[in-house]
């Protein structure tokens, strides 16, 4: 069989045979086969890599605005998470951290209104948000 070179090019990024399935179209079981075929270890030991390195494998920037459109595991409600040994971490909450270097307080959304972001820039955590509205009342008299 002859492997085919995009899948081989996310194997060796360290995806999981379901990421490649899910960005290239193909079956899971093809992107298995190739992986056997090339002699690359079996797709679990992408969960060795640490949260920090799964961001940066999921965390894809766009060529608009800025924004970072997010191509990892999801909950149930759709949210960007980040799953590591049986914990699941918030794929805005690390982006919230990145960027201020706390831990964020309440909910983090993207303020954007892009579904599905986690750029740095455009995440902001319950006392933020607030604040942002506030500022919007006050110049605009809560018209929105």
């Amino acid at each position: 069989m002859r492997a085919r070179a995009d899948v081989v090019a996310l194997i060796r990024d360290g995806k999981s045979d379901r990421a490649i399935a899910r960005e290239l179209g193909v079956s899971r079981r093809t992107a298995g086969t190739v992986r056997r075929t090339v002699g690359a270890p079996p797709a679990k030991t992408v969960y060795t890599l640490t949260p920090e390195q799964m961001w940066h494998t999921y965390a894809r920037p766009t060529y608009t605005g800025g924004h970072m459109d997010w191509t990892g595991p999801t909950n149930h409600a759709g949210t960007p998470v980040i799953k590591r040994q049986h914990v699941t971490y918030s794929a805005r909450g690390m982006a919230f951290r990145r960027r201020y270097g706390r831990d964020p307080v309440g909910y983090v959304r993207a303020t954007c209104g892009r579904p599905g972001c986690v750029a740095e820039e455009h995440v902001a955590d319950a006392p933020m948000r607030a604040e942002l509205n506030a500022q919007y009342n006050a110049i605009f008299g809560g018209a929105r």
